[in-house]
């Protein structure tokens, strides 16, 4: 199989994928730690994932506009 997986082959699909993946990989170090460094209170490790995801969807859109646009044309060879 060339060129990956084909549902990732669409651009929107996978600019979509890669988001959700940075999402995934903030929230869990920052639950993580918040449950660490919290006292017991789910408010604190809410707060910290619902953090660590938004700086993880923000990392992986900037990845994503950072990437040269030869590299995320999508080449419609099925």
């Amino acid at each position: 199989m060339s060129g990956g997986m084909p549902p990732l082959r669409n651009r929107r699909l996978a600019a979509g994928f890669v988001i959700v993946m940075y999402v995934m990989l903030g929230a869990l170090p920052a639950g993580l730690l918040g449950a660490g460094f919290s006292d017991g209170s789910n408010v604190g490790q809410g707060v910290a994932v619902a953090v660590g995801g938004a700086l993880g969807a923000a990392f992986g859109a900037w990845r994503i506009r950072r990437t040269p646009e030869s590299e995320r044309e999508d080449d419609g060879g099925y």
